[in-house]
């Protein structure tokens, strides 16, 4: 007997894990966390976007998700996630700043919600996340955002958190040296 699932379903901050038939998954609810095998935060996936399995990367549910998994007929090029692996290093060349700046800009544009004249980001994101996606130390990125919030380009309270005004933090991002 085969059985062939075709919905998986996961609870928050838990790792997925695949088989070696997996291949090839959309997101239907939630938000996966993708890392390296050292750890690194590579990106978030959301709604819409697609997990394909990789023995190279770790897949984390940070909310409940409701994967389906889809039959493709081309071929799955195992250099999927490298196009992003290159920006992601690409942005290591810019300060501190700069890449706080891009990786709110980036949670802001892919998880937020507009309400009343500000992108609202989604709260399950955290100091501790942003610090692990740009490799800072949390304190840091306390600094920063506080910098920021005192420039009236972010709102950090109360939660969630808020960009007041994109083209301000556009403008932060070429500011600081992007």
């Amino acid at each position: 007997m085969n059985i062939e699932w075709r919905n998986r379903t996961f609870f928050g901050k838990q790792a997925l894990e695949f088989s070696e038939e997996d291949k090839f998954f959309v997101i239907k609810k939630g938000i996966v966390e993708v890392q390296t095998k050292s750890g690194s935060v590579l990106t978030y996936l959301g709604v819409g976007e697609m997990v394909i399995a990789n023995e190279n990367l770790d897949f984390f549910a940070r909310t409940a998700l409701d994967l389906e998994e889809t039959k493709i007929d081309l071929p799955l090029f195992p250099g999927y996630y490298d196009a992003l692996l290159v920006e992601r290093l690409d942005e290591y060349h810019y300060n501190a700043e700069v890449r706080v700046s891009i990786c709110l800009k980036k949670l802001a544009e892919k998880f937020g919600t507009n309400r009343d004249g500000e992108i609202q980001i989604t709260p399950i994101f955290t100091q501790y996340d942003i610090a692990n996606y740009c490799n800072l130390k949390r304190e840091y990125i306390s600094v920063l955002l506080r910098r920021m919030a005192g420039r009236k380009i972010i709102r950090m309270k109360p939660k969630p958190w808020a960009v007041l005004d994109m083209q301000a933090l556009e403008q932060y991002i070429l500011e600081n040296g992007y």
